[in-house]
């Protein structure tokens, strides 16, 4: 019998794996890579909110934890995944310099907001400066599943094929899935969590979510934020992420012209320099109505446990609601309000 199985992996499933390795606990995986959020994300870490100068909820009490998982992983690839690379986000008048020299002086925020820069940036004007972002970065999350995916096989602990949910058999003290038996099953699926019988009334709305990769001939060495943001791409030099778009309507991972007409136009107002479109790409963000992480049990069943809802900073939530989660199941300890499904259980 395994200790668990564990569906997806994303960035939300790999989290939990690591708490499992951790925890000398046995398991194994199901992922038909029908989600590709976490991929396509960029992987940025940041905790502030740049478009209010506020904080992000819990982003700076999880964002250390999260970086020790990850450099726990790149002690065990033996691989770089953490780049730490700070945010310039352009300031569009005097008003938002006083906004931003403000907030620096604020709780938490002050860790984070450096003042204003007015070092130039090749291709992108700005007559009013940069304020600059320190405790911030890129993790290379798609290298990072690529590896433990690669991983996970030469063991013999994936399996990539659609889990089929009728086959579960529910026991009191353990599931059965085919001739699989484990003491929990918890379900790491992202937006694939909308077909999932045990957990598809929670509030998972979903949102689509574009961005290009792009190459320019100009240096960019940080990732700057202003109606789009263009950060590095850290696996291949002179290649950009630009985004992202956000639709609450059309649920499918397909590309969209008009996505791509959007973030071209919004561009070519930031960056004054000749590029070219490499890539587009899309993904369904796992985003809830109160923007909180989605994690707890099945009222009935309380060996069915779900980890989502990670939203747009899964990179800095994951790691901790993993946590949260395995000391929940296996040593009867609570979780957050905040992240708790029950917090849905009246409707």
């Amino acid at each position: 019998m395994y200790d668990f199985i564990v569906v997806g992996l994303g960035i939300a499933g790999w989290s939990f794996l690591q708490v499992l390795e951790e925890n000398h606990q046995n398991f194994i995986v199901f992922d038909n890579n029908s989600q590709q959020s976490t991929r396509i994300a960029g992987g940025m870490y940041n905790p502030v909110i740049l478009k209010r100068f506020t904080p992000a909820w819990q982003a700076h009490q999880m964002l250390g934890y999260s970086l020790l998982q990850f450099k726990k992983a790149e002690f065990t690839y033996q691989q770089k995944y953490i780049h730490d690379i700070n945010i310039y986000r352009k300031l569009t008048g005097v008003e938002e310099q006083n906004n931003w020299m403000a907030a620096s002086d604020k709780p938490v925020l002050s860790a984070y907001m450096n003042g204003i820069s007015y070092e130039p940036i090749e291709g992108i004007p700005a007559k009013y400066g940069f304020g600059v972002l320190h405790g911030t970065g890129i993790v290379n999350v798609a290298r990072l599943l690529d590896d433990a995916t690669q991983k996970l096989e030469k063991k013999g602990l994936l399996k990539k094929e659609n889990f089929v949910y009728d086959r579960l058999e529910i026991h009191d003290n353990f599931v059965q899935y085919q001739d699989i038996k484990a003491k929990y099953i918890v379900f790491a699926e992202g937006y694939g969590l909308k077909k999932n019988p045990f957990f598809q009334n929670l509030p998972l709305t979903g949102t689509k979510g574009e961005m290009l990769m792009i190459a320019t001939g100009v240096h960019i060495p940080y990732i700057v934020k202003s109606n789009v943001f263009i950060a590095p791409n850290v696996a291949k030099k002179g290649q950009y992420y630009v985004g992202a778009t956000y639709n609450w309507q059309d649920k499918t991972n397909i590309p969209t012209d008009e996505a791509r007409r959007h973030l071209t136009a919004k561009l070519q107002q930031l960056l004054h320099a000749p590029f070219d479109i490499v890539q587009q790409k899309a993904g369904i963000r796992p985003t809830v109505k109160d923007r909180r992480p989605l994690v707890g049990t099945h009222p009935l069943h309380p060996n069915l446990a779900v980890l989502n809802g990670m939203g747009t900073r899964g990179v800095i939530l994951a790691p901790t609601m993993a946590k949260q989660l395995f000391n929940h199941l296996v040593f009867d300890l609570p979780l957050m309000k905040e992240v708790d499904i029950k917090r849905f259980a009246d409707g």
